[in-house]
């Protein structure tokens, strides 16, 4: 802990900083310094303004031990305890990380008090989203420390969102729950001690759940002090009404469930970006009436969304109501339906979500709206057709792809140079004419060897991929794997491999935070020769970076997973490729190359071992 230096009398911070009571504050059992800042808290009300004085004084000298009752005293009705109770908690400073913290978690928290409130949030949720817990302990500390009772309350819930639904927690974070919360009367701190009992007694557990919802609630609804509602807000309770559902749902209190449902919706505040994500988590619980009953009350916010229409004719769609979602659908792409580039981009940014749920053929509808509305050689439209093209070529329906990209290219102006840039510095999507011409011709080869057609045809589109742009990894890789080619073509190949690679080591060189050079040099020797061991090294920092920099890194995935199989363990391919498949599960190409995967791995299994 850091103190501020401003106290009117004395610098409470010195005292602190060198400790000079440290040796009697550590002689004192817990429940006597309880006793003793109770007390002390109460004279802050002293009709004597020195007494006051100085048990604000003593106070200060007790740094963290005193915060929980500090906390609750800022309510006190005695308004002088209360202003200086709240006066002494501005003082305090938490020191955010500790020795053992993580180094990423260190970096969120390195300047977290200098945040405003949304940043605040933004560090809660990357610090939930850390791989392995690494931000767990640091998050219980928020829960205990954050003077804003609201962000305490959003560091749980980020907690709380971790655990699998309807599973008590591991007995290690349990362990770790009791020992960074205990003694704390924070509100958010009970949800997580109450979380670490489901294990021992659910039932009992549930329904203490019940009452924290209730007096959560009840805060909202700004019972109590007038200043209630200050304290919690629709999302928290909701949050917490989220947690109770499954466990409710596992033991199949049915009544208690829909009433559970029925509080959500009425707790909704009915904006877009609130009720798509409330949307989606009925549709993932089944919840169709609720559903149902969400976009009844929300009638007219769902009309003029095309998101909120897509995500109700998903629900529709999931339960076997295609007609009806169709027609949903057609709804949602008839909005915006101006060229204003405003109504472009909604478009745009709908194609992108519905690809991202494995919605492709509603999402290949919006990128042509897209390519037909715009402008032709808009930046729009060339990043309509960069995104169609690459899904298409995802869900192996490469002759449709290369059909977009030759669109593109006619559009151009005549004598084009090839190594003009094109794309969107809007969306940060560019490319040269000569790698749209590369990728056309390596989409049309990918379609014949689909097909099972014309293998000296999928050669000459290779070669003139190649011919093109010899720096994409894709085409380099599939020439590289062409059979029944010269011993100068296989060396021709080989050089430009390395040739490749060194231009991807240069790149990691100049911008060494960047996933993606780690991840292509990975993916290009992975796929071809080299040092597989030093491409493991590298697919698993371009992973490490894109988890610091919250990417989707199924793909980086996909890379260690084929890196695994080129080196024949099979074992690992799959469990890796499994991984890749959960991040990103709509991805044709990660869902097909497991089929392949797999199948090595059971036809390694079915081999008779070697007698030694």
């Amino acid at each position: 802990m850091q103190f501020s230096e401003n106290l009117a009398k004395r610098s409470l911070a010195v005292l602190l900083t060198i400790g000079l009571l440290g040796n009697v504050l550590a002689s004192q059992q817990p429940g006597d310094q309880q006793t003793r800042i109770t007390r002390l808290i109460e004279q802050l009300g002293d009709d004597d303004y020195f007494a006051r004085q100085r048990a604000q004084e003593s106070l200060a000298e007790f740094s963290f031990e005193a915060f929980d009752l500090l906390s609750a005293a800022i309510t006190h009705e005695d308004l002088e305890i209360a202003a200086r109770a709240r006066h002494l908690l501005g003082l305090l400073r938490v020191q955010w990380s500790e020795e053992d913290t993580p180094p990423e978690a260190k970096r969120l928290l390195a300047d977290y008090d200098r945040q405003d409130t949304p940043e605040k949030l933004a560090r809660i949720r990357s610090l939930a989203a850390l791989p392995g817990g690494k931000g767990v302990d640091a998050l219980c500390r928020l829960v205990r420390f954050e003077q804003s009772g609201i962000l305490s309350k959003h560091a749980a819930l980020a907690l709380l969102q971790l655990q699998p639904e309807g599973r008590p927690p591991e007995k290690a974070l349990a362990e770790k729950l009791k020992k960074n919360l205990a003694g704390s009367r924070r509100s958010a701190t009970r949800w997580l001690l109450t979380l670490s009992q489901l294990a021992d007694d659910p039932q009992a557990a549930l329904g203490q759940w019940k009452k924290w919802i209730d007096a959560e609630e009840a805060l909202l609804r700004g019972k109590g002090d007038g200043r209630s509602s200050r304290k919690t807000s629709a999302r928290i309770v909701a949050g917490l009404v989220r947690f109770q559902i499954p466990w409710l749902k596992k033991f199949d209190r049915r009544d208690e469930t829909a009433a559970a449902m029925h509080r959500l919706i009425d707790l909704e505040p009915g904006d877009p970006a609130t009720l798509a994500e409330l949307l989606e988590w009925l549709v993932e619980q089944k919840a169709w009436k609720s559903v149902d009953e969400l976009a009844e009350k929300f009638d007219e916010q769902f009309a003029g969304d095309p998101i909120l229409l897509y995500s109700l004719a998903q629900a529709l769609l999931d339960q076997q109501r295609k007609e009806e979602a169709d027609r949903t659908a057609a709804r949602a792409l008839k909005l915006h339906a101006g060229k204003e580039r405003s109504q472009l981009f909604t478009h745009l940014r709908a194609a992108y979500l519905l690809e991202m749920r494995g919605l492709h053929r509603w999402s290949e509808q919006e990128h042509r709206h897209v390519i037909e509305q715009g402008t032709p050689g808009d930046e729009f439209t060339h990043a309509a057709q960069f995104r169609l093209s690459e899904m298409l070529h995802d869900q192996a329906e490469d002759a449709k792809a290369a059909e977009v990209l030759q669109q593109l290219l006619d559009n151009l102006p005549k004598e084009t140079p090839a190594k003009k840039q094109i794309g969107s510095p809007v969306l940060g999507l560019f490319r040269t004419v000569a790698e749209i011409e590369a990728r056309r011709n390596f989409f049309q080869a990918c379609d014949l060897q689909t097909r099972g057609q014309d293998v000296a045809k999928q050669r000459e589109y290779l070669d003139k991929a190649l011919d093109t742009d010899a720096a994409d990894v894709d085409v380099l890789i599939a020439c590289y794997k062409t059979a029944d080619r010269s011993d100068d073509y296989r060396k021709k190949i080989r050089k430009l491999i390395r040739k490749a690679s060194e231009q991807l080591r240069g790149q990691m060189d100049d911008d060494p935070d960047n996933p993606t050079h780690y991840n292509q040099f990975a993916w290009l020797v992975g796929n071809t020769e080299g040092d597989f061991d030093e491409a493991i090294r590298f697919s698993k920092k371009s992973i490490e970076l894109g988890q610091q920099l919250e990417h989707n890194v199924g793909g980086y995935y996909d890379t260690l997973a084929h890196i695994y199989f080129t080196k024949a363990d099979y074992e690992n391919a799959v469990k890796t490729q499994l991984k890749a498949a959960e991040l990103e599960p709509h991805s044709g190409l990660i869902a097909r190359q497991l089929k392949v995967f797999q199948k090595k791995w059971e036809e390694q299994k079915a081999k008779p071992k070697e007698q030694p």
